[in-house]
């Protein structure tokens, strides 16, 4: 894909690298949702395998966290990530005896994201700018998902509701992972 951009005088040779991290980033995500997605199909939970990509990846973005040696190594942590999320979230929904502490706890993944997001390792340097826009970015979002959260908790009693939260305990240990330089 760089090569073509390249060839067709769209971007300069100097731009190559960063366009080919680029689109290296894009395939792994890319493929990453769509094997996720897949396996959710194929063992009868797409919608909760639809509802952690729609938790995860937005607010993994700004906020980072934990972050694989290798693309092939991301695509399993992310995948297994994924299933467990999916099996605790339908244990959880199945238990609902304790549904007032399940929140608690959301809140408390909320605020940890809220007050560590983004995450600076030495191997994802941010510059300030960068810094202070995905901070907002991770704000905005983790406002956005309680107000979700609460909506589809309202209309339904479903258990994409608890695939949300356990996708935003996820997140903030994959925070607390990175921060401790894991």
């Amino acid at each position: 894909c760089t090569a073509v951009l390249i060839n067709h005088n769209t971007i300069s040779y100097d731009q190559r690298n960063i366009y080919i991290y680029g689109f290296e980033l894009f395939c792994s995500t890319a493929f990453c949702i769509i094997s996720i997605l897949t396996i959710g199909a194929l063992f009868g939970y797409l919608n909760l395998a639809a509802a952690f990509v729609l938790f995860f990846v937005p607010i993994r973005v700004p906020a980072g966290g934990y972050h694989a040696k290798s693309y092939g190594r991301c695509f399993i942590l992310t995948n297994s990530v994924a299933i467990v999320c999916v099996i605790i979230s339908q244990v959880l929904w199945y238990v609902n005896d304790y549904e007032w502490l399940i929140w608690i706890f959301l809140l408390g993944s909320f605020v940890y994201i809220w007050m560590n997001a983004p995450v600076q390792t030495k191997e994802h340097p941010l510059k300030p700018e960068r810094i202070m826009k995905n901070r907002r970015y991770a704000h905005y979002l983790l406002v956005i998902e309680l107000i979700i959260l609460l909506l589809l908790r309202i209309v339904s009693d479903s258990c994409i509701v608890y695939t949300g939260i356990v996708t935003s305990y996820a997140v903030a240990i994959m925070i607390a992972l990175a921060k401790k330089g894991v």
